[in-house]
């Protein structure tokens, strides 16, 4: 932060002008240059310059106020995140959102970007977690970095649900699945949805979604009050990163305007669900549906993810978005 105080270090437009205030209007600059001096840099607190100047403290406040507004105290922050700050403000006004975070990444492929966000975003998800919640929580490697490197937290009575189905294959679920950790990071009650998230067939999808107890965790993940999502983008959506998608699969529904997968299901440029068999046989959640979460966490970044990133903040389906710079530029270009 650097700082700059009339009479220390001013402009001679600022001189001018503070001058034909002082014949105007009495202005006591000197004094206010001193407090200013007092408090800026040296650090001062407001009662001990009153104490020593042997004014009231209340005129101490007006004095520095009074500077700020006339230009003798003008303050500039030097930092490369100040830009990251400015993005999150513009991301927050663009997209009608509650929050977001913007963090300065240097990744050289999407593994390293996941690591780096995942860090960013456990201090800000740890903040709104609180005793007697339900967590909803979706899957892949952003969420499982997060999960990893989030400090555990003494909660009561709080539970954490899976969102979606399970990946069904082994060697994929540590790589991937991040509701078990979270659970153990926060002394929490831990529910899977008992079904696959890709199912063999539209037939089977039906009977399982029809269970007694999928219907009962469903609800339950669904009445949760948060969530914590990521999305996938088109060439790199998990469900086709851990081979639940085959080639041929993934080129028709690509064909049929897909951009990106979002809660399960391939969506277009308007997070609509593609009219296609594989999201028929998905066991997913409608944007609509997850909607009525109240608080929403997206935490997602990277080139190919923007175009669904911008579909899913365009339809005003996550209430936070945490992301890195490079991303969020393109979301504001």
């Amino acid at each position: 932060m650097c700082l700059a105080i009339a009479g220390v270090t001013v402009s001679g437009s600022e001189h001018k002008r503070t001058s034909a205030q002082i014949a105007g209007d009495d202005w006591p600059e000197q004094l206010a240059v001193r407090v200013a001096r007092c408090y800026y840099e040296l650090g001062m607190t407001q009662q001990d310059i009153a104490n020593l100047i042997g004014i009231g403290r209340a005129r101490v406040i007006r004095l520095l106020a009074e500077a700020r507004s006339r230009g003798i105290v003008s303050i500039k922050i030097n930092s490369p995140l100040l830009e990251n700050i400015e993005l999150a403000d513009a991301l927050v006004e663009r997209y009608r959102l509650n929050a977001s975070d913007v963090c300065l990444c240097h990744a050289a492929d999407e593994v390293q970007l996941a690591h780096q966000l995942g860090g960013a975003a456990g201090e800000v998800v740890r903040r709104h977690i609180q005793n007697g919640m339900t967590i909803g929580l979706g899957w892949g490697i952003t969420l499982k970095e997060l999960v990893d490197q989030i400090d555990p937290i003494a909660c009561k009575q709080v539970s954490v649900v899976s969102l979606l189905g399970s990946l069904t294959r082994r060697s994929s679920v540590t790589r991937f699945e991040a509701t078990t950790k979270l659970a153990a990071r926060l002394d929490a009650e831990c529910l899977y949805l008992p079904a696959p998230i890709v199912c063999d067939s539209a037939d089977t999808r039906r009977l399982l979604v029809e269970q007694p107890l999928f219907q009962d965790i469903h609800q339950r993940a669904l009445k949760a009050d948060m969530a914590i999502v990521s999305i996938g983008g088109l060439d790199s959506s998990t469900i086709r990163e851990v081979g639940l998608v085959n080639e041929k699969e993934f080129n028709s529904v690509r064909n049929q305007g897909a951009i990106g997968n979002f809660l399960g299901y391939y969506i277009d440029d308007q997070a609509d669900i593609v009219e296609h068999s594989i999201n028929e046989r998905i066991i997913g959640i409608p944007g609509n549906v997850f909607k009525r979460i109240p608080r929403r966490f997206m935490i997602s970044g990277g080139p190919n993810k923007v175009e669904a990133l911008q579909a899913v903040l365009d339809q005003g389906l996550v209430t936070d978005l945490i992301t890195d710079q490079e991303t969020a530029k393109a979301l504001l270009a």
